[in-house]
């Protein structure tokens, strides 16, 4: 379970970037960008499912 950087880009809806998306995650809001598994599971509050945090639906809340 190794945890990378990536940053929040507006264009690029990742689960792992959405307020909707409650798995393990660290933001730096100076930095914009999010430290995390992207292969990890979290709760979706929009679909109600466990989905991988690089996955994508069309009902994304970016990071603020």
């Amino acid at each position: 379970m190794s945890q990378d950087i990536y940053t929040v880009v507006p264009g690029s809806p990742r689960c792992y970037s959405c307020i909707q998306w409650d798995g393990v995650r660290s933001f730096d809001h100076e930095h914009q960008q999010v430290k995390v598994d992207a292969g990890s599971e979290g709760s979706c509050r929009v679909s109600r499912k466990m989905t991988k945090g690089s996955s994508h639906c069309e009902k994304y809340f970016p990071l603020k």
